[in-house]
């Protein structure tokens, strides 16, 4: 169990929480996490055998999975199916994505494009209309940014190109949305998929799922006060008690 639940533990008894991309990295440390603080927990992914590994040791009447491809048309009625079950949702975080290939963009492959900005970033625009039906009228709505998405680097492709879009998709729904929107940025993590993108950088040096989680858990928490819209980098909260009042620390406008 991570140091994190030394803080309030039951802080989210009161929530039922869907995560996206809970196989592996941030999505399924966030899981463990949300569950730890007394949260019911769905998590979403296409490998349902590393979904099983995610719940090891879970209440199995708190922890619900759903294998699904929320790319596919098929995926996403099925986890709409499901969320109908366990109706209403407080929150979502759309933490499922993929990184594509790194190289620069002359040499783009098509199918890649293609792929990368679908998964990242259309897919959650689909899912969400899918939950609606499903979610509390207040419902908290995350997404999962990048360092990248925030100002585009070279050589990261459609990833970056489409983290700055899930950006944008947060501000506009932000705008429309009657429940609370935010957008954070994990920075580097020591997670499978940043191994894959920086396969020269000792892990040791970055901070892991579990140091980043605390702004996540503050975020989902009933009554949570920051304005709608606003933007965290995770890393300015490494070892900040995630219930300790925040508002005051962002400027972003109340809706």
């Amino acid at each position: 169990m991570s140091a994190i639940s030394a803080y309030a533990p039951r802080m989210l008894s009161d929530r039922t929480i869907l995560v996206t991309g809970g196989s592996s990295g941030i999505g399924r440390e966030l899981v463990r996490q949300y569950a730890a603080h007394g949260a019911k927990v769905m998590t979403i992914a296409r490998r349902e055998g590393e979904l099983l590994k995610t719940i090891e040791g879970l209440d199995r009447q708190q922890v619900f999975v759903v294998p699904a491809d929320i790319g596919s048309k098929q995926g996403r009625n099925a986890v709409a199916t499901e969320a109908a079950n366990i109706a209403p949702i407080d929150v979502v975080v759309h933490a499922a994505g993929v990184l594509g290939p790194r190289t620069v963009l002359a040499a783009y492959p098509e199918n890649a494009w293609h792929e990368v900005l679908h998964v990242n970033l259309t897919s959650v625009h689909l899912l969400h209309q899918k939950l609606v039906p499903s979610l509390s009228p207040s419902a908290t709505i995350i997404g999962l940014t990048s360092t990248v998405g925030r100002k585009g680097r070279g050589s990261w492709g459609m990833y970056a190109i489409s983290k700055a879009g899930l950006e944008n998709w947060l501000e506009v729904l932000a705008d429309e949305w009657d429940g609370r929107v935010y957008s954070v940025n994990p920075g580097g993590t020591a997670t499978p998929m940043r191994a894959e993108a920086m396969p020269e950088e000792e892990p040791t040096t970055i901070p892991t799922p579990t140091d980043i989680a605390p702004i996540f858990l503050r975020l989902a928490a009933a009554g949570v006060t920051e304005p709608s819209g606003s933007k965290f980098d995770a890393r300015d909260f490494i070892d900040v008690d995630p219930w300790r009042p925040l508002a005051s620390d962002h400027d972003a406008p109340a809706r």
